[in-house]
């Protein structure tokens, strides 16, 4: 296999053209452009990170050109964001002062580079009436293109830390720059709490304990104070540390990488009032590969300042996340990991997307009402940002997988003539009402999640999607109820393929072994052929690592999750994985002593991972090893409710509980307490007909849906095997 290029040499190939222009977001490569807009900020980065040490002068001519196509003829300043034509877009006509000061020491950076004294004089001078106007506006997180009208009157920690370094690489010694040091260290001083750095003051100067704290504000803020301190500023040392320290809250629920965001109890949290009061953002915390090089380059600052022994295992473990999100073949860093429900208090679905982030965010897709962010794409901040903290390096070789285990055949009938054996029982659940529910969000040629229109709060629309569909399709079938229009409906399906063979939530999003695995399963169940079946096994094919595993998309990091997808999928497909023997060997490594499987080798055991891993091993022809031990672990978590735990000493959970009861199911097991169960999924069934996670609650997607149905039928013995083991 040939080696991946160094990430500089990734960025200069695929982010760059002829005269320097950045997009904003790439799928794999510059073969696929996510969001081709340019923003100031990247530009500026480029500019600062890309010349090599010694200076590039032709690659700073342009880049710095690039940079000036930014600039506003009308008022001092630059807009914020150009199409890919370079016409400014109306909503770039702003002055966020980061933003603005990141473009002006990018100049003065390359003015020191091309030795051209009134380029560095133009930057300075340029700097002083910006800092002059944030201080006025009493430190705005945003200002109007006029640079004096106050649009967002908070301050924010990020902006007030890039202030700061840019006033220090611009100072040329004068009073005039010590001031403006010191009015900015004054300032940074406002943000510390008692255990960290806040992300945000209210516009009247408080703490904004809504907006918690943030990974990225709290790393920029540690390389602010660290070059106080080499300035001589005395309290610098302590504040960089404790704010460095408290970055220990973010860390992830399994102990790799750092979650963006903890709240006002340094406790990461899905928050719907952040989303809907505070600043437009996800409520679902998410992994960022952009924070975790913020992260790697103050922890190392700090420990080559201090010798901090916290800061070097703060920055061995960003660094080891950044070079995990490398990608091995291509070569660029993906944008990081997503979240849904996926916090230390909320049971965790791996999906690699973020949800219900702002409309418009960089790579983002709007799908109904909500918009997310694939996390497999690459996004030029994140790769500059790698490069500033990593430097110029190339992926790491992956090692040899383990050899396979032996394993005992497991003979599963594969017939899909029936889905359940009998009719479910109408003593638990109102099946009319749930069929009217269900029917409800039907939506043009497909299914939607939810049966409403435009819905407000965390509810999603009924937009079709194919992660829907299969779902009502699933439930369909189980209930013996005829498919309405599966001809159109197969067509919608197969509308969301795309030219390389994978399959996208709608037609035209980026294809995912996901939502690839939603469509080839819909149209296995459904008897449709009318795709192409050969490009989609290529996808899911290039979707394998060397390790055995398969990511959400080719080069992405493989998890227990999407290898379980993608290996259902390829059967489906009438294929079995080209590296069988590793993926079964990864399967393996994921088991922990108690029995339960862990999403990845060394995390700990969790139902949703347990049941790809013994339903993949199942669909293969394998017996799980040692079975009994997973089943023992697995009726352990039963709750006297009736629902299941996700993990050990984890919170009840309703997509949890569907996991441990089709794990059982498919081993031939079932709960402790059947009709505890039963009665506790009945329980959340809404007054709608529709299912939540909470009993007495509304009702939430087609997803709580299937789980109910599906799990009713296992828990009655009726539901087949098989299909309990391919429609997940």
């Amino acid at each position: 296999m040939t080696r991946p290029p160094t990430l500089r040499t990734f960025i200069v190939q695929n982010f760059l053209d002829d005269a320097a222009r950045i997009p904003a977001v790439l799928g794999r490569d510059r073969s696929d452009s996510v969001t081709p807009d340019r923003t100031l900020g990247d530009a500026a980065l480029a500019l600062l990170v890309l010349p090599e040490s010694g200076g590039d002068a032709a690659l700073t001519r342009n880049l710095l050109t690039s940079l000036r196509g930014f600039a506003d003829e009308d008022f001092a300043g630059f807009h914020e964001l150009l199409d890919i034509t370079g016409t400014p877009h109306p909503v770039g006509d702003v002055r966020t002062p980061s933003a603005q000061a990141l473009a002006l020491w990018a100049q003065h950076h390359a003015g020191r580079i091309l030795k051209d004294t009134a380029l560095v004089q133009e930057a300075r001078s340029r700097f002083r009436t910006l800092f002059a106007s944030v201080v006025d506006g009493q430190w705005p997180a945003l200002l109007h293109r006029d640079g004096g009208t106050v649009i967002d009157g908070s301050s924010s920690l990020e902006q007030v830390a890039v202030l700061t370094l840019a006033a220090d690489a611009l100072d040329d010694g004068s009073d005039t720059w010590g001031a403006q040091l010191t009015a900015a260290a004054t300032q940074l001083e406002r943000f510390r709490s008692a255990d960290g750095s806040w992300a945000y003051l209210t516009a009247r100067g408080a703490s904004d304990t809504l907006q918690g704290y943030r990974l990225r504000a709290t790393s920029v803020a540690v390389l602010a104070w660290c070059r106080l301190h080499e300035r001589g500023l005395a309290t610098a040392l302590d504040h960089a540390r404790a704010t460095l320290h408290h970055a220990q809250a973010h860390l992830h629920t399994r102990g790799r990488g750092f979650w963006d965001r903890a709240d006002a109890a340094s406790q990461p949290r899905v928050d719907a009032l952040v989303m809907r009061y505070g600043k437009p953002d996800s409520p679902f915390p998410a992994k960022l590969m952009g924070d975790h090089a913020l992260l790697a380059l103050a922890a190392d600052r700090l420990f080559a300042i201090d010798g901090d022994e916290q800061a070097k295992n703060l920055s061995a473990l960003a660094h080891d996340e950044l070079s995990r999100y490398t990608d091995g073949e291509r070569g660029g860093v993906f944008h990081g990991q997503g979240s849904w429900f996926s916090t230390p208090v909320d049971p965790t679905v791996p999906l690699a997307r973020h949800v219900m982030v702002p409309p418009r965010s960089a790579g983002a897709f709007s799908v109904g009402n909500t918009a997310y962010v694939p996390f497999h794409e690459k996004h030029a901040e994140t790769q500059l940002l790698a490069l500033a903290a990593q430097g110029d390096r190339r992926p790491a070789a992956i090692p040899a997988p383990p050899a396979p285990p032996a394993l005992e055949h497991w003979p599963l009938e594969r017939d899909l003539s029936y889905v359940a054996r009998a009719p479910l029982s109408n003593s638990d659940i109102d099946i009319p009402a749930y069929l009217r529910w269900l029917h409800s969000t039907s939506s043009g040629l497909g299914y939607g999640l939810t049966p409403y229109r435009a819905p407000l709060g965390l509810r999603s629309d009924r937009t079709a999607q194919t992660f829907s569909v299969m779902h009502v399709v699933s439930d369909l079938m189980a209930l013996d109820v005829p498919i309405p229009h599966s001809e159109q409906l197969l067509a919608g399906v197969y509308a969301t393929q795309n030219p390389d063979g994978g399959f996208g939530e709608q037609p035209g999003l980026l294809s995912e072994s996901f939502t690839t695995y939603c469509a080839v399963v819909t149209a296995t169940v459904l008897g449709g052929t009318g795709y192409d079946k050969e490009k989609c096994v290529e996808f899911l094919t290039a979707c394998q690592h060397p390790e055995g595993a398969f990511g959400n998309a080719p080069g992405y990091p493989g998890d227990a999750w999407h290898s379980n997808l993608a290996t259902l999928a390829l059967l489906a497909l009438g294929h079995r994985p080209a590296r069988e023997d590793d993926l079964i060997a990864y399967f393996a490594s994921c088991q922990n002593a108690d029995g339960g499987y862990g999403n990845q080798p060394g995390h700990p055991s969790d139902t949703f991972a347990t049941f790809r891993v013994v339903g993949s091993l199942i669909a293969l022809g394998h017996r799980p090893p040692r079975l009994e031990e997973s089943i023992a672990w697995l009726r352990g978590l039963q709750t006297e409710a009736g629902g299941f735990r996700y993990r050990d000493a984890g919170p009840e959970s309703f997509v949890g509980s569907y996991h441990a009861i089709a794990s059982l199911y498919v081993m031939g097991s079932e709960p402790a307490d059947v009709a505890a169960c039963r009665a506790w999924i009945a329980a959340r069934q809404s007054a709608d007909g529709g299912f939540g996670r909470l009993p007495g609650g509304p009702s939430e997607t087609t997803d709580e849906g299937f789980i109910a149905i599906q799990a009713l039928h296992m828990l009655e013995g009726k539901l087949n095997p098989y299909w309990a083991v391919i429609m997940v």
